[in-house]
Formats: C-alpha cells, structure tokens, sequence
C-alpha cells in the first residue's frame, strides 16, 4: 500500500487540495469531510480502504489546505461546495467510480452527483437532512433567518482560535471530553491538517465564522437531490444524535438507509474501521 500524498486542483477562483492515496488501476473514490474538519481527520477510516480504490479526500472550501475564498455573511447554501466537487470530479482522469462523504460532506457529495449525467454510487455517512421547512426558510431572498438559531453556529462562533504553538491546541483538545470517544490516533490526524501557522502560533484551518456559517446556510435542495440519485445513493444512519432527521423522505425516494448503532453523528471518527467496512458493503452491493 502507498503511502498518502497530497495533491492540488486548480478551480476557477482558486485551489483545492486533496489527500490521496495512489492506486494505478483501481477505481476512484473521491470523499468529503464534515463541517469544521479536513481530510486528514479520516485517516483512520480511509487508509483500509486504499487497498481497494485510489482515494482522493478533498478540503472542502473554507477546510485544511485549501485556498478558496468564503464569505460569511452572503453564503446560503452548500451548492458552492457541490460545485467545487464537480469541478474535482472532471479533472480527474477516469471518472470516479465511489462518492463518499460525512456529514456536509456528505450533502455536498449528493448535490454534485445530481447534477452528473451518470452519478456512480453514493456512500453517505450521516448526511445533514433535515425538515423541508428549513431548506425553504434559508431561501428568504432578502435575509437568512436562520442565522443566529442554530446552536451548533453559535457554538462555533465561541470556539477558541489561537494557541502559542500546537502543543498548546493538542492539550486543550485531548482534555475535552467531546474527544473521549474517538479511535486512537484520529484527533492527532485532524490537529495534523486542522490546524495552521500564523504570526501568533497556531489556529483553526477552517475560520469559526465559515463554521458558523456553513451550519446555518440550508438553502440546498437535498430532497430534489436525492430524487434525482434515488437507488444509487447508500446512507448510513447512526444511532445517536443522527442527523438524517428526514428519513421518510430519503426512503420515499429511493435512497436506501442502513443503520449502526452504539455511535454518534461522528462515527467516522469514533468507529472509522466500522464505517469502513460499511463502505466496502456499499461497493461490494454495487459491484464497485
């Protein structure tokens, strides 16, 4: 097995990196990562899976190293993070054979695949669908009513973002009992890519703001998504804290739900060798 290497895609407005794992001949998964988190955080779920595919990772705008530009206060949805996605997918050289992603990731993953002509399989991990009523909300035209309602935005907002070096970040995050439950290793994964200089030290690679900002802007069509992929989409659904509220309307379209319990929303990074193995169920299901 190769050891994983970074590699960059120029987009219209700038470049998106991507952690891969070279594998000549194999077919291609291409993965995105949840909100607030970069590629490298799922290490420990994808290298098992390298044997398998040639994996390319990608940070999603606003996340590790990617060098796109993000607006806080006019962002409304995660169309632009599915169209970077596309612009990814069609540089590639053969066209990826697996989408998979977490979460956000996850959503922006659906998003792209429903604009493809002929999406492969979708492996989505926890995907964010939540009631309609909150897609048609965050589309008011003059104003985003949902900014300022999630708690998870105003969480993020108060998230610490400076410390004199990474030794500083790695003990405030290993004392944190939201930490407690990932796999070994996964958190010096994320703190790896999570984190990056500056004139004061270290930050977060990914500014609290777009955080904030990404939890709020639901302006996404993911039910009109999921008609369009139907069958070809897999999720998988956890038992605690899920947040594929909506499940009757993935179900009613076609998207097929499996469950795992004993995790949360993050079981990637509490179970990573579970949801790897879920994921090579999806390929196996699909003759991937």
């Amino acid at each position: 097995m190769t050891s994983p290497e970074y590699r960059e895609f120029e987009l219209a407005d700038g470049v998106m990196s991507a952690r891969v794992w070279p594998h000549a001949g194999a077919p291609v998964m291409v993965f995105a990562h949840a909100n607030g988190f970069c590629a490298r955080a799922y290490d420990q779920m994808l290298t098992p899976l390298a044997d398998r595919f040639e994996i390319i990772a990608v940070d999603l705008r606003g996340h590790g190293r990617t060098r796109l530009p993000t607006d806080p206060e006019t962002h409304r949805s995660w169309d632009i993070l599915a169209a970077d996605l596309r612009a990814v997918y069609d540089q590639l050289p053969q066209p990826p054979a697996l989408l998979a992603g977490h979460s956000m990731g996850a959503i922006s993953t659906l998003l792209a695949a429903a604009q493809m002509p002929d999406s492969p399989t979708l492996a989505l991990v926890e995907p964010v669908v939540l009631p309609l009523s909150f897609s048609l909300i965050a589309r008011w035209p003059w104003h985003n009513p949902l900014k300022g309602r999630f708690g998870l935005a105003k969480l993020a907002r108060r998230r610490a973002d400076g410390w004199p070096d990474r030794a500083a970040a790695a003990d405030r995050y290993r004392r944190h009992k939201a930490f407690a439950s990932w796999a070994p290793g996964v958190l010096e994964d994320y703190l790896a890519d999570g984190l990056v200089e500056d004139a004061n030290g270290v930050r977060l690679a990914c500014n609290p703001q777009w955080e904030a900002a990404n939890y709020e802007s639901q302006g996404h069509d993911v039910l009109r998504a999921a008609r369009v992929v139907g069958g070809r989409a897999h999720v998988l659904r956890v038992e605690h804290g899920s947040t594929v509220v909506n499940r009757a309307g993935l179900e009613r379209r076609g998207v097929k739900i499996d469950d795992m319990n004993g995790v949360g929303h993050l079981a990637p990074m509490e179970a990573p060798q579970r949801v790897a193995a879920w994921i090579v169920g999806v390929a196996d299901a699909a003759a991937v």
